[in-house]
């Protein structure tokens, strides 16, 4: 069986949003069950479970000035930086 090779990935971009949430933003939230019951346990409680379970300590969001399209150019303009500096031979002519 012959299997050509059409693309090779040779790099990533990404971008990381500027505004954060810290768990302890969460501690004036108020948390509902599956039902939509409000629960009857402490916020602090609920927070320090869910990063027990998650490991999770903060969230990263985009702004509200931007949309998708903003956030790829992004990500793409830093794969571009990064591929300036790869060496010949790699397919880019930059």
């Amino acid at each position: 069986m012959n299997r050509t090779i059409y693309s090779v990935i040779t790099g990533t971009g990404n971008y990381i949003p500027t505004k954060h949430t810290r768990n302890e933003d969460f501690l004036i939230n108020e948390f509902y069950d599956a039902d939509g019951k409000n629960l009857e346990k402490a916020n602090r409680e609920i927070i320090d479970k869910f990063f027990e379970i998650t490991t999770i300590s903060e969230r990263r969001y985009v702004t509200d000035n931007l949309v998708t399209s903003d956030i790829a150019c992004y990500a793409a303009s830093r794969l571009f930086n990064k591929i300036r500096g790869c060496q010949k031979g790699t397919g880019y002519r930059g």
